[in-house]
């Protein structure tokens, strides 16, 4: 095994220092000096819809690259990322990734964002070098102490990478070293990214085990997309096993939650995925209708082959 990849596992194991803070340093300090009355902190955790209608005033009223900028920089980021609305975060996002004086943990997460943009337009190579850099970053920050939910942020990139065994089990360990933890956001990030994991080692029981977990802890967040994603896996997971009928009980509630968040690709999604059972079903007539309720024209790859074939 490479030896920074083992180092990291033993920091995951053994890390006994932790602070559950997201984003760059400064965020903790900022909540009391916010230009605008609104809690703006609170509404972008609960609804990425309503953050990102909010946020450019924030943007305007604050210093340019002082470190509460960046802050709110990063809620805007996060929720187009978010909500899978890939174009305007690239028009967003370069800009800023040219800056020469970035902070360290902004730059990382925005080597993360671009390099999961430059994935989705089929350039896996550039994006593992992105993804490399932003490991080895991140790696140098928290080479002390790291931090549990930093360490997530690793294994995500794992993933990326498809070093699916040293992610998982990077994950296992501190599941088990942070078991005690209450956090709901952390708790939902951990056992979403478990999840992937599981899927892609080929584990459809353990897949369903922390796609149940995921929920579980979304639900205890306000974050309705969460919600909304965290109800969607747990329907794929069924699907993947050909259990329709608890498959289609998820997506129904994954749509519920989606509309209500606002998130268009998934809502587009869940129709998708419900289509293709009523499909394999040979229930036609769903199939129609749902369709019918799909808005095709941002839809990309593998979802975008799917309304094709079923459209034919």
């Amino acid at each position: 095994m490479n030896t920074s990849f083992s180092t990291l596992l033993k920091l995951a194991i053994f890390a006994i220092s932790f602070a559950l803070s997201l984003n760059i340093e400064a965020e903790s300090n900022s909540k009391n000096t916010d230009p605008l009355p609104i809690n703006i902190h609170k509404i972008c955790e609960s609804s990425y819809d309503d953050c990102l209608t909010l946020i450019p005033q924030y943007l305007q009223e604050t210093p340019k690259y002082s470190r509460l900028w960046y802050a709110y920089k990063l809620y805007q980021l996060e929720a187009l990322f978010a909500l899978e609305r890939i174009e305007d975060l690239e028009q967003i996002l370069l800009p800023v990734i040219s800056k020469q004086d970035l902070p360290e943990k902004f730059q990382i997460y925005v080597y993360i964002l671009n390099a999961k943009i430059i994935q989705y337009k089929g350039n896996p190579e550039l994006a593992s070098r992105y993804f490399n850099e932003a490991k080895d970053l991140l790696l140098a920050v928290n080479k002390d102490w790291p931090k549990p939910f930093e360490l997530i942020k690793v294994a995500n990139m794992l993933l990326y990478l498809k070093q699916y065994q040293i992610g998982y089990e990077m994950l296992l360990g501190l599941d088990k070293k942070f078991n005690h933890f209450t956090d709901a956001n952390f708790k939902y990030q951990l056992f979403t990214n478990l999840g992937h994991f599981a899927l892609n080692l080929g584990d459809h029981t353990k897949h369903q085990e922390y796609r149940f977990k995921a929920l579980q802890w979304a639900e205890m967040t306000e974050n309705k997309n969460k919600q909304a994603i965290a109800n969607f896996n747990v329907a794929r997971s069924h699907l993947f096993v050909e259990s329709y009928d608890v498959a289609l009980k998820y997506f129904n509630r994954s749509l519920t939650e989606g509309i209500n968040a606002r998130n268009q690709n998934l809502v587009n999604k869940t129709y998708l995925n419900m289509a293709d059972i009523y499909q394999r079903m040979n229930n036609r007539s769903n199939v129609k209708v749902l369709l019918k309720k799909v808005d095709s024209k941002d839809l990309k790859g593998a979802y975008a082959k799917l309304f094709k074939q079923l459209s034919q």
